[in-house]
């Protein structure tokens, strides 16, 4: 019985050793000197780290006429974005899975204000908060937003996703969630994740676009050993009259820290006068009771009629 206990503990060692040794084989550089893509102990990508957006591709929109309709509602009645007290950040809500994107605030533009006549960038603005963390939990993967601090699980272990209650009263939302159910499976090294059952009380933008039925299918893969590239498509019957599809390119930064990032405080709860400060991120900004005269100026906005 002594022989065998002590036979035990030896196999134990060697498995334990050789996993080690695995990992560290992973990480060992790989021809021309560049880092090999970390993998897992069963051979996939090690997606887990701090990530964030450092370049995206947008699609223009293109609605039907019902998302037509909602969003000529929605948008402001000159120039371009949408109205704050219809965007439903600003009154609060979260922002759904579509507008946490990478990249975040789908589709890009840029954003000036102007002070004075001259442009300034909006510091601390949602840009700089376009960062995730992905991090892996039994049979699941976790995502972890610095925008508003948002989590998502994705089930890795084959369940189906819920089936959605329909009910005559439009408000019923017992079967849906802010960031939707979703799944996720492996096709070759690129990591599928499959959502279903959002809310509909999200916008799929900050330009005023309502969904209603979406569907979001992304695909994660790690291009090298500090890139991560997150395609996304978009389909929603009752509001796209075709896939909207996004792109974002990702760069590790292990030392990256999360700030506290709660929208509905800047949003809502401490909106400046002129109305957009929490939009822009400036609520505490010297710019703040200013007497200057200061404006919001949206630069190269998506042609939607495309």
């Amino acid at each position: 019985m002594k022989i065998r206990f002590m036979g035990s503990i030896f196999v134990v060692i060697v498995f334990a050793v050789s996993t080690v040794g695995f990992a560290q084989a992973a990480q060992q550089p790989v021809a021309g000197g560049a880092k090999a893509i970390p993998r897992t102990s069963d051979g996939k990508p090690d997606l887990s780290g701090t990530w964030k957006t450092v370049s995206s591709k947008v699609d223009p929109i293109q609605l039907t006429a019902w998302g037509l309709d909602r969003w000529n509602y929605n948008k402001l009645p000159k120039g371009n974005g949408a109205r704050p007290n219809e965007d439903p950040i600003m009154n609060c809500y979260r922002p759904g899975l579509a507008r946490l994107g990478p990249p975040l605030l789908v589709p890009g533009k840029s954003v000036a204000v102007r002070i004075d006549g001259e442009s300034v960038p909006a510091p601390g603005g949602p840009a700089s908060m376009d960062a995730i963390v992905i991090t892996y939990g039994p049979h699941k993967v976790w995502m972890i937003y610095q925008y508003n601090q948002e989590t998502r699980q994705i089930f890795t272990d084959g369940r189906k996703h819920p089936e959605v209650i329909t009910d005559e009263d439009p408000s019923d939302q017992t079967s849906k969630w802010w960031n939707g159910y979703s799944t996720g499976t492996w096709d070759g090294d690129t990591f599928v994740v499959d959502t279903t059952n959002l809310r509909d009380e999200t916008w799929l933008d900050n330009m005023g676009h309502e969904n209603r039925q979406l569907h979001v299918v992304e695909h994660l893969r790690r291009v090298d050993a500090d890139t991560l590239q997150i395609d996304r498509t978009l389909t929603d019957p009752k509001a796209l009259a075709k896939p909207y599809a996004t792109s974002a390119t990702l760069k590790l930064m292990p030392n990256l820290p999360f700030q506290e990032n709660v929208i509905c405080d800047q949003y809502y709860v401490k909106k400046i006068a002129f109305g957009y400060g929490g939009l822009l991120g400036i609520n505490n900004h010297p710019w703040q009771g200013s007497d200057r005269s200061i404006s919001i100026q949206f630069v190269n906005p998506p042609d939607d009629k495309k």
